[in-house]
């Protein structure tokens, strides 16, 4: 059945999500089929045992009341001197005995009357009445009294031996039931483990644009809680079929009980078939709506915690708290509507039917069975209904959890749909390829939404070691030209070159291995000062140490108290900005690429802490390509080459000096910012 939320939203069945739930389960084979084995196992074990409590009642301790012929055998009952047995033939010295209500005892009656039913009887004259259909016959009895326990003392070994078989089955159902729930668990963990790899693995293989498009909140949602929603699915999809399982060995114990009102059961089956869709249908839309408002949330959630110093500064806490506020009561609003379903048409209502069907089993037997042989025919009912209990019991289970269900449908088919995003292409492995840093912009055209182009037939040459310098107003298209050669984004228009070959050619990887990159906002890690510099690199102190003196990282050797295993907080928050791009450079000197980009890495800092950075970069672009993005357009002055980008294209071009004598574009913003640290 194809959920219509799932297909019209996200393009996925239930059929299609409960394959590939299938897929990652059977990963794990061997337990997850052993744990099927030893399910079938206790489910058949269970449905034993009420037969074996109704053969000790019917044959052992209500079985007095039966046939039994005299024998010489002396281990046998003994009564009046003489010893008898049960007997299933009609030969011999034959008796019978019968229960009879008008003197609360058992009695002792001369010839085989097991069928018949007590019609009356004379206490004077010891006589009774017998009758079967519309066959009446008289003879005579006796009253047993207490001799009736020789005739039980028979069923003993029977009874322990009965006893003795339950047990065993008893502590069979306990180990196979523990087992089966360590296996099926292991399992289970072992689809969220195998899946939580997946996803992150994924992570890495998404090309940027996914994340300038994705918040990051719905993304770490999709990663853990939507995983342990396809752990869900797993959870519902083996419940299902250990309710299978149920059904069809509780109707096995159905048929052999009585066939005829078996096959009557199957009636209530389209009823709840009918239901059971519609229920599904109106639970889940509600399902689809709270897992995107859970997602919206926790969304919205993570800018705030992010934006939490904007937020107080512009005082607008009120603002933020009556718009979560608002999300959280639509997120209730959903949960209270699904809950009327669920508690008004979900297991109640099962167990309405449940109850009719047991009145329909009593009266199906009392109709047939109303006389004085009902006793015999009492465990039968008792085990009927005791089967009719775990008959409804997993179709109750199927219902308990279709909330689950949806909800983990919709989990799953958006964690499938993270699976199934387009993967960044060309990535590739590293090969040590090393390039001198010689790079060519040939016809550059790239746009971002069709047709808006960002940048329009760009061609520039960089020699290997050339100090480049990128200014233009906002959205001019210097940072995309950087993202371009980092091969962020696929060039489609134009060619790049490195070293005079196509970089397409190469590996993503390889290049960006090559490639070093500092932003405005320096990314710092949790850890320590020598961890954060030499992130993804095996360095030594001393190497760590030399890098942070060779561009002013003084501080970080000698004035804290742990010198470089110094604590770095969450995103750096015990760090200064200067501090932070320091440990940006470090890092990147240490990786020592050939090409080096700094995107705004000086726009948020003090003059002073400048100075400092500007000696920083005058050691880090040392022998290196390097392409400053620039803010600050002092920090360019000496640059080997300037390019201005205006609209997308490139406007002038050449060094500081020239560019100053072009009294263009670039004079103007040159003596725009003259005039504004003047005014500061």
């Amino acid at each position: 059945m194809k959920s219509r939320k799932e297909g019209l939203k996200l393009g996925y069945t239930s059929k299609e999500i409960l394959a590939r739930v299938f897929k990652y389960a059977w990963r794990n084979k061997f337990v997850l089929l052993l744990s099927v084995f030893l399910l079938i196992s206790f489910t058949f074990l269970e449905m034993v045992q009420p037969l074996i409590t109704k053969q000790i009642i019917d044959n052992e301790l209500t079985g007095v009341q039966t046939t039994w012929v005299e024998t010489m055998d002396s281990s046998k009952a003994s009564y009046n001197g003489k010893f008898y047995e049960k007997t299933d033939q009609n030969t011999g010295n034959i008796y019978t005995i019968k229960y009879s209500k008008d003197l609360e005892s058992y009695i002792f009656i001369e010839g085989s009357f097991k069928e018949y039913y007590i019609e009356s009887l004379n206490q004077s004259t010891n006589t009774i009445n017998l009758k079967k259909d519309d066959l009446s016959v008289s003879s005579n009895y006796q009253v047993l009294g207490d001799d009736i326990t020789k005739f039980y003392s028979l069923s003993k070994p029977l009874i322990t031996r009965w006893i003795i078989i339950f047990g065993i089955i008893s502590a069979l159902i306990l180990i196979f039931r523990l087992t089966q729930r360590v296996t099926y668990v292991s399992a289970s963990m072992k689809l969220t483990l195998d899946l939580r790899k997946e996803t992150f693995d994924k992570l890495n293989r998404l090309p940027i644009s996914y994340f300038s498009t994705e918040p990051s909140g719905k993304t770490v949602t999709k990663m853990i809680f939507d995983s342990e929603g396809v752990r869900g699915v797993y959870d519902v999809m083996f419940e299902i079929f250990s309710a299978s399982i149920s059904l069809i060995i509780v109707y096995v114990g159905l048929f052999v009980l009585d066939y005829r009102l078996a096959l009557l059961t199957f009636l209530a089956f389209p009823i709840i078939w009918i239901w059971l869709t519609v229920y599904r249908s109106k639970v889940n839309h509600y399902n689809f709506m709270i897992r995107e408002s859970n997602s919206q949330l926790n969304g919205r959630l993570a800018e705030f915690v992010n934006s939490v110093g904007v937020i107080q500064i512009f005082n607008k806490e009120e603002k933020m708290a009556n718009e979560y506020d608002r999300m959280l009561i639509e997120n209730t609003g959903y949960r209270n509507r699904r809950l009327v379903i669920t508690t008004f048409f979900g297991n109640e209502m099962l167990m309405t039917i449940q109850r009719i069907i047991v009145a329909f089993v009593l009266l199906y037997f009392g109709l047939r069975y109303f006389d004085t042989r009902t006793l015999l025919i009492a465990t039968t009912i008792s085990v009927y209904i005791d089967y009719i209990g775990r008959l409804v019991q997993p179709i109750s289970s199927v219902f308990a959890n279709l909330n689950t269900l949806e909800d983990s449908l919709v989990s799953a088919s958006r964690v499938f749909s993270f699976l199934d995003e387009k993967e960044d292409t060309g990535l590739g492995e590293i090969t040590g390829k090393e390039f001198t840093g010689k790079i060519e912009f040939k016809n550059v055209s790239f746009y971002y939404e069709k047709e808006n182009y960002v940048l329009k037939d760009v061609s520039l040459k960089v020699n290997s070691g050339q100090f480049v310098g990128l200014v233009g107003h906002t959205g001019s298209g210097k940072s995309t030209m950087m993202s371009l050669l980092e091969r962020y984004y696929d060039l489609e228009e134009g060619e790049i070159l490195l070293d005079d070959e196509n970089y397409l050619n190469y590996s993503k990887a390889d290049i960006r291995e090559n490639i070093g990159l500092i932003l405005q906002d320096a990314v710092i890690f949790e850890g320590t000062i020598k961890e954060n510099v030499a992130y993804g690199i095996e360095a030594t102190d001393e190497e760590v140490i030399d890098v942070l003196l060779a561009i002013g990282g003084d501080k970080f050797v000698y004035e804290l108290k742990d010198g470089i295993h110094s604590k770095t907080s969450y995103q750096g928050e015990n760090l200064s900005i200067g501090e932070k791009q320091i440990i940006a450079f470090a890092r990147i000197l240490l990786k020592n690429p050939k090409i080096l980009i700094l995107d705004e890495a000086t726009a948020n800092i003090d003059t002073e802490t400048e100075l400092l950075i500007q000696n920083a970069l005058n050691a880090l672009t040392k022998n290196r390509t390097t392409f400053v993005v620039a803010h600050r357009l002092s920090t360019i002055q000496n640059a080997d080459h300037i390019i201005v980008l205006d609209e997308g294209k490139i406007v002038e071009e050449g060094k500081h000096e020239e560019l100053m004598a072009l009294k263009g574009i670039y004079r103007n913003m040159y003596e725009a910012q003259i005039r504004k640290q003047g005014g500061n």
